[in-house]
């Protein structure tokens, strides 16, 4: 057992599942409950259930509400419609991700950017900061809404079987307003597996309800250690690892989430590096089952060092060992042979191309 942290409203239940929990973010979290093998395929093949409500959601509102918000993200929210979300970062002056969010567009004049846990404090307070204005209203919906996340190719038939709630129609990147039992939920068709399914973002009281009847209806209860393989193979770059303050969107090849023509914090100084990054981050495969781990050394044949590994794994389905390293340019190109130092011996590793998962 960990040292007591923050706890989501479904910690009793990863107990009585017999999780293994760990420290995430200052939240003791399940890391897996029978296994990643098992968690990950099922998310794979038939359906899986995450607790995300470790995540952090805000309601941003007001006249200027969108004026405000544009300014900080690098999302373009003027062509974004009611209805929809887009995926961007929120940069320091420097270009350096302070995160990577996505912005749901509620009505004309109402937001709700959802981000990491590790990082909403800090989130929290910049956007403080920089929306300070009467005609901006800013609320944390951390006491008052989940969040769960339903992946995998029969995720929508199971909730529609198990809620009568037929989401089928409902586009990626697309949200919806629903009840069931009485309570709102809003429903998303996102998530950050590469698996089909959505966030449900329902009550915070509700949350033990929807766990309980989707997890005796069969849905496999799913712990981070999948939920990183899954985003892994899926080719997604994860807070923490492949983005930090350090970090702009240009090293990481991400600049397509970043195109908007009016400004924002941060554009000037992301454009600079990006006409002449230091790095780049790479997506490598390696020859056998022994994976790369965050920090480790990226070398060349000779010994000179080019890098270090951001995240590493082996990934089932792919079947392959596999990660992210930011390695100088000249390297990033694919079919650049190299190798993991992981401190015993020299793993052969070559750079390829995304997706790991191919579709």
């Amino acid at each position: 057992m960990i040292d007591m942290g923050l706890r989501t409203a479904l910690y009793e239940s990863h107990i009585a599942l017999n999780a293994r929990m760990i420290d995430f973010g200052g939240w003791e979290m399940p890391l897996q409950y029978e296994g990643v093998l098992a968690e990950h395929a099922s998310v794979r093949n038939d359906a899986g259930i995450f607790d995300t409500s470790h995540m952090n959601a805000f309601w941003i509102s007001g006249p200027d509400s969108l004026d405000a918000l544009s300014r900080l993200v690098t999302q373009d929210l003027r062509t974004l419609a009611v209805g929809a979300c887009r995926y961007g970062f929120l940069l320091n002056e420097d270009a350096g991700v302070i995160d990577d969010l996505i912005v749901y567009r509620m009505s004309e004049t109402e937001w709700m950017p959802v981000v990491n846990a590790g990082t909403a404090v800090a989130v929290l307070a910049w956007i403080r900061q920089h929306c300070d204005n009467a005609r901006v209203t800013i609320k944390d919906l951390r006491d008052i809404q989940g969040k769960l996340d339903i992946q995998g190719p029969n995720a929508i038939t199971i909730i529609k079987r198990i809620f009568d709630l037929d989401f089928s129609d409902l586009k990626r990147f697309r949200w919806t307003r629903v009840e069931n039992n009485n309570e709102p939920w809003i429903v998303s068709r996102t998530g950050y597996t590469g698996a089909d399914g959505v966030e449900i973002y329902p009550p915070a009281a509700s949350m033990g309800r929807i766990w309980q009847a989707l997890t005796e209806a069969g849905v496999r209860p799913c712990g981070l250690g999948a939920r990183d393989t899954l985003r892994l193979e899926a080719g997604f770059p994860l807070n923490g690892h492949e983005f930090d303050p350090a970090t702009s969107p240009a090293e990481a090849g991400m600049m397509r989430y970043c195109s908007k023509a009016e400004p924002f914090i941060g554009k000037e100084a992301l454009m600079r590096r990006a006409a002449a990054p230091a790095r780049l981050l790479a997506p490598f495969l390696l020859e056998g089952r022994q994976t790369a781990r965050h920090g480790q050394s990226v070398v060349l044949e000779n010994g000179d060092q080019i890098g270090k590994v951001t995240s590493g794994s082996f990934c089932p389905t792919v079947g392959r060992a596999l990660g992210f390293a930011y390695v100088t340019p000249a390297n990033a190109l694919p079919d650049t042979r190299c190798f993991i130092d992981n401190g015993r011996t020299l793993l052969p590793a070559t750079v390829t191309t995304l997706p790991f998962l191919k579709t």
